[in-house]
């Protein structure tokens, strides 16, 4: 599904990634572990197609996405889900129409129902009619991840998904998202912590100063 080969990416003189190569299949469940300024931030929004690498090729579906100093295809045009440490909802939409934001197919009706499903698989059962400003940050996490979930995309990219919860939040979470997580859907969690990379991934790469240190089942 997706391939990284040599990435280089550095922004002025600054290296941020060094020499990143590796292969996701489908369904697999890849964690990148890491301390802080280790380049997993960097990696995702590459794959993402937020920035390009300096040098190298991002291909995902067996087509070039990015290239040295390009994108070639833009981040809504490649069929991926994102969630992100800092949950970003649109203020003025209700949770559900947070979690349907991204949804394409279907009428109003069967993408609010598609939504709900996904909230009620992250614990919101109920709370779809819920205004975003009166969500905790657990509920505003569990509705970010909502709308990864809902997306239906093939790989989803999970940046820090537990970074800003509590200790029996991230418990709970844990086990929902791992139900969903691999099969005929791909993903990438970001982590700095070990147990969360052992227990999602399938697979781990260890990064550390822009570069892959380790890659171990």
């Amino acid at each position: 599904m997706l391939s990284l080969n040599a990435i280089h990416w550095r922004i002025g003189s600054q290296p941020l990634l060094e020499a990143v190569s590796f292969e996701l299949a489908e369904g697999e469940v890849l964690a990148v572990l890491g301390p802080s300024g280790s380049g997993k931030t960097s990696l995702l929004r590459l794959i993402a197609g937020f920035a390009a690498p300096s040098a190298g090729r991002i291909s995902l579906r067996g087509s070039t996405v990015s290239e040295a100093g390009r994108v070639q295809i833009p981040p809504e045009r490649r069929g991926l889900a994102l969630a992100f440490q800092d949950a970003t909802l649109l203020p003025h939409l209700d949770a559900v129409g947070n979690a349907a934001f991204a949804l394409r197919q279907g009428s109003p009706a069967q993408r609010r129902a598609q939504a709900r499903e996904a909230l009620e698989a992250m614990g919101l059962t109920g709370m779809d009619g819920r205004e975003v400003g009166t969500l905790s940050g657990g509920e505003a996490q569990r509705v970010s991840l909502a709308r990864a979930l809902a997306a239906d995309a093939g790989l989803l990219l999970l940046d820090e998904p537990f970074g800003n919860v509590d200790r029996l939040t991230r418990a709970d979470l844990l086990v929902r998202l791992k139900s969903h997580l691999g099969g005929r859907r791909a993903a990438i969690v970001i982590t700095h912590d070990p147990a969360d990379a052992v227990e999602l991934g399938a697979r781990v790469l260890l990064m550390k100063h822009g570069r892959i240190v380790a890659d171990a089942p």
